[in-house]
């Protein structure tokens, strides 16, 4: 019994490292000539493996996206941020994180972000797949939204929906983009982006 549960792991961490490879093949090639030009075979053959072992690892295009989709969405980092900001009483301090740790995020997955974002009015598959993003984002903002709300430091004309929206305005996908597209710093566009944000959602300093 040991040795076949020892070959059993073997052949699960094979199988995970094997996905990975095929995974980040995929991205490359998707960034570099789209995803609509690149075929299951050049992902194989970027991969190093046979394009029957795509199909068995990941699947055909549509799952290699979603897939690479889903990795980028479980960015340690952003766990991180929700864990801290769990523990956190002062609203500042928890926008503070909530910027550096999507900040990150963006800066870790910017070659994830940039298919998607490019490319998801052009192609259903992607734009399965950019919603994916959205609502998993989305979905960690209303926890954040809710420990503002806790801590009693939001405006209290602010509902719920209204602080998640808010927060999903400064920090969201667009709204890195347009920073850094205009050439900031990814500090000087965590910090204004995270003072904007305490404009908006916080009652004026006394």
């Amino acid at each position: 019994m040991p040795p076949r549960t020892y070959t059993s792991e073997i052949r699960s961490r094979h199988a995970a490292d094997t996905r990975r490879v095929i995974i980040k093949a995929a991205r490359e090639l998707f960034a570099r000539q789209g995803y609509a030009r690149t075929s299951v075979a050049e992902v194989a053959a970027a991969a190093g493996v046979a394009v029957n072992t795509v199909y068995t690892s990941v699947g055909g295009k549509s799952a290699l996206i979603l897939a690479m989709t889903e990795d980028s969405a479980a960015d340690a980092v952003g766990a991180d941020s929700l864990e801290r900001i769990a523990t956190l009483n002062d609203p500042r301090e928890i926008l503070r994180v909530t910027a550096e740790g999507t900040g990150t995020v963006q800066r870790r997955q910017q070659k994830t972000l940039a298919i998607l974002l490019d490319n998801r009015n052009a192609d259903p598959d992607i734009a399965a797949a950019a919603d994916l993003a959205t609502r998993f984002v989305q979905e960690r903002f209303g926890v954040i939204a809710e420990r503002l709300i806790e801590t009693g430091g939001v405006r209290p004309e602010l509902a719920r929906t209204q602080v998640e929206q808010t927060l999903w305005f400064y920090f969201g996908f667009d709204a890195w983009r347009s920073v850094r597209g205009m050439g900031w710093t990814w500090p000087d566009a965590t910090q204004w982006l995270a003072t904007q944000a305490a404009h908006a959602l916080l009652p004026p300093a006394a």
